[in-house]
């Protein structure tokens, strides 16, 4: 008998946007993301880690599946979303990944900066503080370079980490245990 290959998603690891200082505004960037690397090498904003904002991820999808919100970041409609794996090649900062679509706990956050440096830099960034780790239930969240990792084997979706990350960073795409902020 054939397996069926499962159906996969893409989700952004980043929810910093305009929440991180930004050196360059939205408005102001100009061209796709390669194009922004190369024109800003010192970076748009003050986190180095984080979205660039200029759709090369978009240009990507041949569904629709992924747009930039009014925050500046890269957004997937799950729903649009096939798993191809197109914007996850074209997104040059490594910031989208596929998983499965069950896996609606994921951390937003992939800045390596220790604490001190990230909460400077973005107000949705990752401070490595442990809380995330101290309420799951299941062992399956840890820090790693300085940010919060998912084993999603082990993640049984009870939201404990992202009802209790200070910063918002751990996200529910379903918006159940997190507020999913309105379409901008």
């Amino acid at each position: 008998m054939s397996q069926r290959r499962r159906r996969r998603v893409a989700v952004v690891q980043c929810y910093g946007g305009c929440r991180a200082k930004e050196k360059v505004p939205l408005g102001e960037r100009k061209g796709n993301c390669e194009e922004i690397l190369a024109f800003y090498p010192g970076g748009v904003s003050a986190c180095r880690w984080g979205c660039l904002g200029g759709g090369s991820c978009v240009e990507a999808c041949r569904l629709g599946a992924v747009r930039i919100s009014g925050q500046g970041i890269a957004e997937v409609d799950r729903e649009k979303c096939s798993g191809c794996g197109l914007c996850v090649k074209a997104c040059p900062k490594e910031l989208i990944r596929l998983t499965f679509p069950e896996y609606n706990i994921y951390p937003a956050c992939v800045n390596e900066d220790p604490g001190a440096q990230a909460r400077k830099e973005c107000d949705a960034g990752c401070i490595a503080c442990g809380v995330c780790v101290k309420n799951c239930p299941v062992d399956a969240i840890g820090i790693q370079d300085n940010h919060a990792v998912i084993d999603e084997e082990k993640c049984i979706s009870c939201g404990m980490c992202a009802v209790k990350c200070p910063r918002g960073t751990i996200r529910d795409y379903n918006g159940i245990f997190t507020v999913r902020e309105e379409q901008g």
